[in-house]
């Protein structure tokens, strides 16, 4: 082991004793392949778990005096993670997990909740808003940054406060007019994490709401994969196309590198059945890039971040 190296397990082993004294919840060379949908990926060097704003924001102050970089984990949708891992903090939200309802149809909800679950609470008390967005397979924090949609389904609208942290401004509240949503990106990232969010839905007749969201996931069943591990649309819409469709027509359907295939279901999902890399998935969205831009001239952009 090199002095360089030696030096950085010092301030790691400091950085965990710091957190331990804050009462911040956290494992260290934990694998990511659990946490994302896609079942892929290497350890974390540190997986930590805020259970409150005020935790995250002591958290990206330890992080930033022990220069470690954080990254941000939801449900792990969305997600592709190298196979040797991420060093560094990787920013758990799963125990900001909070619902809580009130009169007029104002919802509570912290970043972690599982964005399904808190469609199908809301849509079980009768309130209207979310319930096209239930097949969406993320984390609200993760549906709020990305600006995760499905079929004309939009969170912005239905947002009316969301708190958030920075390492220098610490808990900021930001109501819907200071917040940036645009085409599968927002205001928040790695400078500006979600903790919890203010919705307002509208109350309806609990079955109305109940059959409109039953017919999305009938939808979704029939034109996406279900039971395969995926990270989801891989490649953002080209501007006035469908990147589904696109490759379709160059017929990608099935088109594989190692164990990773995109879906003869739907052509803009990359799928495996456990026998799957991460490098084979990169090698796959590479291969598929270099297809289209040769065949159709158009150069696909990735919806999903991929971490290294």
């Amino acid at each position: 082991m090199n002095e360089l190296e030696k030096s950085r397990r010092k301030r790691a082993d400091a950085f965990a004793g710091a957190l331990e004294r804050a009462s911040v919840a956290f494992g260290r060379e934990m694998a990511l392949s659990r946490y994302t949908t896609i079942g892929l990926g290497g350890p974390a060097e540190f997986l930590v778990r805020p259970r409150s704003a005020d935790e995250i924001h002591t958290l990206l102050k330890l992080a930033t005096a022990y220069e470690l970089p954080v990254k941000v984990l939801g449900a792990g949708s969305n997600l592709i993670v190298s196979d040797a891992g991420v060093r560094g903090v990787v920013l758990h939200t799963a125990a900001l997990d909070s619902i809580r309802f009130e009169e007029g149809g104002i919802v509570h909800a912290g970043a972690g909740c599982h964005f399904p679950g808190l469609v199908r609470q809301s849509v079980s008390r009768g309130l209207r808003g979310l319930e096209a967005g239930v097949g969406i397979p993320g984390s609200l924090g993760g549906v709020l940054t990305m600006n995760a949609g499905a079929y004309q389904f939009s969170i912005g609208p239905l947002i009316d406060e969301v708190v958030a942290v920075s390492v220098d401004r610490g808990k900021v509240v930001m109501p819907r007019g200071a917040i940036d949503f645009r085409y599968r990106a927002s205001s928040f990232g790695r400078g500006l994490i979600v903790a919890q969010a203010r919705l307002v839905l509208r109350p309806d007749e609990p079955a109305a709401i109940r059959a409109d969201m039953d017919e999305r996931m009938r939808f979704r069943k029939q034109t996406q994969p279900v039971g395969v591990k995926s990270a989801g649309c891989i490649f953002k819409n080209p501007e006035g196309e469908s990147a589904g469709k696109l490759l379709d027509d160059l017929g990608l359907k099935g088109f594989s590198v190692g164990g990773a295939r995109i879906s003869e279901v739907h052509a803009n999902f990359i799928v495996h059945d456990g026998g799957a890399s991460t490098a084979d998935v990169v090698g796959l969205i590479d291969a598929v890039r270099e297809r289209v831009l040769e065949k159709a001239e158009i150069e696909l952009e990735p919806e999903v971040m991929t971490w290294s």
